[in-house]
């Protein structure tokens, strides 16, 4: 049976299936290694690449702990309930009183943005959502033959109100909204005008992908559309331990939904996943309450690393890069008439591993995304090299 016959046996649903695009330039910089054994400097990767970057120590303590008595039978679908507690303690503190009831602990965010899309779209449902924004959103959706539109921003922190409203219909089911955002870093700022707009839509839900509400640097501040009353019903929150407490290969999130949505969920995840282990939502539950000296570490390390590859970046003149408001992600945008795909390629030859924006949507056309983590002498030397690749294409 050759290649084009097994791909007829899948499903018309999953004909349009394809390999993450955000993680193409990994893929690649992978085989350039392993055939040739040059070195790559990754900033492809959505992920913690220093060694200085660690979970929190109460959360591997806690692990070990769990696992020393052989703690790993099944547990209830929806997770701990000390942890789904704590859980709704923190959505508490962004301004959304939260019941453990509320809660649904998850094997990672992207389970929580598949199964949202999956129970509440059907086909010939109208779904909003950003453009560039996260691959997956667009998967699930097509999967479930719901008709995409785009809503615009006025700027990168601003969501066109105004375009918003005229983009809702009758068919629209569901609008997603990430912030601090993927791919660009930065924070959405007028929740207040979304707010407002999504309040004259009651049938409209929305979902809240806050997967960075923790790393965000001062002075700004992550504000939750669900920390809106008229909209906290109606909100389903997306977040995960992934990126706020170093933990991208424990796959652990959770969804924060009204008690009767939340049920649902549950249903989904216990005929589909079971539960996520044990002994890693006893880590989550450790990292939860973690003493502030670990976030605070965090975001100094980031913030660092941040400006170090900001201040390459920005004194480039065939460059134009805002820096990150939140997230571990800078986007600069190439000089008129470069080809994001053709220049990762070209970045690739000089080493250095970077996501074109197209990957995103056709919004981020232009533009590259690159994951600022490295240890500090391979980040400059990475923007270095980046910077010189650009700067010798363009002129």
């Amino acid at each position: 049976m050759n290649v084009k016959e097994m791909t007829n046996m899948a499903s018309d649903r999953l004909s349009h299936f394809e390999l993450p695009p955000q993680w193409s330039t990994m893929r690649e910089a992978a085989k350039i290694e392993r055939e040739t054994g040059r070195r790559i400097i990754h900033f492809e990767k959505g992920d913690f690449a220093s060694p200085e970057f660690k979970p929190p120590a109460e959360a591997i303590e806690a692990l070990t702990a769990s696992l020393q008595p052989g703690y790993v039978r099944y547990a209830p679908g929806s997770g701990l309930w000390p942890l789904r507690e704590a859980i709704a303690g923190e959505m508490s503190g962004r301004g959304r009183p939260t019941k453990a009831e509320e809660i649904i602990v998850t094997p990672g965010a992207k389970f929580g943005i598949a199964a949202t899309l999956l129970l509440l779209l059907d086909d010939g449902d109208e779904v909003i959502m950003p453009d560039p924004g996260y691959p997956p959103d667009e998967f699930w959706a097509r999967y479930l033959r719901a008709r995409i539109r785009h809503v615009a921003f006025r700027d990168p922190r601003n969501v066109d109100a105004d375009h918003l409203e005229h983009l809702i219909s009758p068919r629209t089911k569901l609008v997603i909204l990430n912030s601090p955002q993927r791919p660009n870093g930065q924070v959405i700022e007028n929740t207040a005008e979304i707010a407002a707009v999504l309040s004259r839509f009651p049938h409209v839900t929305i979902a809240s992908d806050e997967i960075f509400s923790r790393m965000v640097y001062p002075p700004h501040e992550h504000r939750s559309l669900a920390a809106h009353p008229e909209l906290r019903d109606r909100t389903v929150v997306i977040d995960t331990f992934s990126k706020s407490f170093v933990m991208t290969g424990f796959r652990i999130g959770w969804i924060t939904a009204p008690a009767g949505l939340a049920e649902k969920y549950d249903i989904l995840l216990q005929n589909s996943f079971t539960n996520v282990a044990t002994f890693i939502q006893e880590a989550a539950l450790a990292a939860l309450n973690a003493p502030a000296a670990f976030r605070e570490r965090l975001i100094s390390n980031l913030t660092r690393k941040r400006n170090l590859a900001y201040g390459v970046l920005s004194d480039c003149r065939y460059l134009t890069t805002d820096n990150a408001q939140g997230s571990f992600y800078l986007f600069p945008r190439l000089p008129d008439g470069f080809n994001d795909r053709e220049t990762v390629y070209r970045l690739l030859e000089q080493g250095v591993a970077v996501v074109p924006g197209s990957a995103f949507g056709p919004g981020g056309a232009g533009y590259i995304r690159l994951t600022f983590t490295q240890p500090d002498d391979i980040l400059l030397e990475g923007v270095r090299r980046l910077v010189q690749a650009v700067t010798e294409m363009a002129e």
